[in-house]
């Protein structure tokens, strides 16, 4: 069970005391506010009905006064007045114009000398002048409506109160349940990101909430298989590179043992072995050291604006002997016009080499009629498009997936040898990215494939300007 200091820091508590504090707040303000209201307008209701009690008597008084001139014997109008409208102990004073007790009549005990210190008063008007005023004192200085009175405002009050504290109660029991309700998913996160902090990667929550709850258990899902995902590319890499580096340690240690123990004599030939083994190493960790600056975003590019279709003509050139010898045919369609691109032309270089060998090294494998490979260049305004296409037997659906991860092979039954390392590819895809550009393939299995690089083109325009501020020559 929860200790309290972690209950009191939890956020379903922090919810629950805003809750009740928001709640509480209303409710002792709304009590307020409905407890002044219902007494003023109680006394005012209360205060109102006396006057219109003693209006016939304040009438008659007017017209004593209009009819004498003076209050001489008037309080005989006022003891009259009195036990007929049976206020018991009530009191009523007659104070003159100038403030002066000129009556008195009712209970003899605490008769109100002032306004201040009466339940009700009411001025005498005679030809629109105030003759003088009358004071009415209830019984019990109740205001009119007596201990009655002051006993229903008690119980309307506490009625108030009393349904302030109900109110305060469901809010807290409303509150407890929602935010407990609204705190779920958030607590299901918590629980997820702790296993996948003890190494249980791939957890999945519940994402039936909708809102920002909801895209954030869509987001952690999202997340969780991608970690998953790329833990399990990092073992295979780790399986991978020690394979791949095993082989040629393996041959090595191997030959040179042989030659130690005299099996093998230290010829340039045996020699010349371990060289092209060390070579291949060689050539692996540069691979593995390019495609990990790349997807790191530290691959250095020393970019210059340079014709595509040069390096193109270049690259077809470096490869005629080997498509050759392999007995395949190696053709370029360049257009007529230059294809400006500014990029690396070393890295540039790189990817055709690529795309050519991987071409060269299936397409021998084909049943389509010769061997064909065929390198061609399209100028699509903004963008330069490659296409290395091949009459091989193709890639299956599943193949075109995994095509460009790290040590993927179409065959995994061939050897290093026949089937490469398995980075070219994906150099390839991290060099096209570091330009800003995008690499796809297209095929249907048994019908050769074609490899496709879109870079940024350098438009007409700019090629002018840059050849203009080009310093020129004597």
């Amino acid at each position: 069970m929860p200790a309290l200091g972690e209950i009191r820091h939890a956020l379903w508590f922090k919810l629950t005391a805003a809750f009740l504090l928001v709640a509480a707040a209303g409710v002792i303000i709304v009590a307020i506010l409905a407890n002044r209201a219902t007494t003023v307008g109680f006394r005012h209701y209360l205060n109102q009905n006396v006057s219109n009690q003693w209006a016939d008597l304040q009438l008659q008084l007017a017209l004593y006064y209009d009819r004498q001139g003076n209050w001489e014997g008037v309080e005989s109008l006022l003891v009259a007045a009195g036990p007929g409208r049976g206020q018991g102990g009530g009191s009523l004073v007659l104070l003159a114009s100038d403030g002066q007790v000129v009556a008195l009549a009712g209970g003899r005990r605490n008769y109100p000398t002032s306004a201040a210190e009466a339940d009700v008063n009411l001025p005498i008007l005679v030809d629109g002048q105030q003759a003088g005023t009358l004071l009415v004192k209830q019984p019990g200085g109740g205001g009119g409506g007596g201990g009655a009175g002051e006993q229903f405002l008690v119980q309307v009050n506490n009625a108030i109160w009393w349904g302030g504290l109900a109110a305060v109660l469901l809010a807290l029991f409303l509150g407890v349940f929602l935010a407990r309700r609204l705190t779920q998913p958030l607590r299901q996160l918590t629980e997820a990101t702790r296993k996948m902090a003890r190494g249980e990667l791939g957890q999945q929550v519940s994402t039936i909430e909708r809102g920002e709850i909801g895209e954030l258990s869509t987001s952690f899902n999202q997340m969780s298989v991608a970690l998953a995902a790329s833990e399990q590319q990092r073992q295979q890499m780790l399986a991978d590179v020690a394979h791949e580096l095993r082989t040629p340690l393996s041959i090595t240690q191997g030959h040179i043992e042989a030659m130690l123990d005299g099996v093998f004599e230290m010829t340039p030939e045996n020699l010349a072995l371990v060289h092209e083994e060390t070579l291949l190493l060689g050539r692996l960790v540069d691979d593995l050291r390019t495609l990990s600056l790349a997807e790191a975003g530290q691959l250095s590019l020393d970019r210059v604006t340079v014709n595509l279709s040069d390096l193109m003509v270049q690259s077809v050139s470096a490869f005629e002997p080997l498509a050759e010898a392999e007995g395949v045919e190696l053709t370029a369609e360049v257009p007529a016009e230059a294809v400006m691109i500014t990029a690396d032309p070393s890295r540039i270089r790189q990817v055709l080499g690529n795309l050519l060998s991987n071409a060269l090294r299936h397409v021998s494998a084909g049943e389509n009629g010769p061997p064909q490979v065929t390198l061609s260049l399209f100028n699509r305004g903004d963008v330069a498009q490659l296409r290395v296409s091949d009459n091989g037997p193709g890639l299956s659906p599943e193949a075109q997936q995994h095509i460009f991860d790290r040590f993927w092979r179409a065959d995994r039954a061939r050897s290093r040898d026949q089937g490469g390392s398995g980075l070219g590819l994906a150099i390839c895809r991290a060099i096209v990215d570091a330009h800003d550009g995008r690499i796809w393939v297209k095929s249907t299995a048994g019908q050769g494939a074609t490899f496709i690089v879109e870079l940024p083109a350098v438009k007409e325009n700019e090629t002018r300007a840059k050849g203009a501020k080009a310093p020129r020559g004597n």
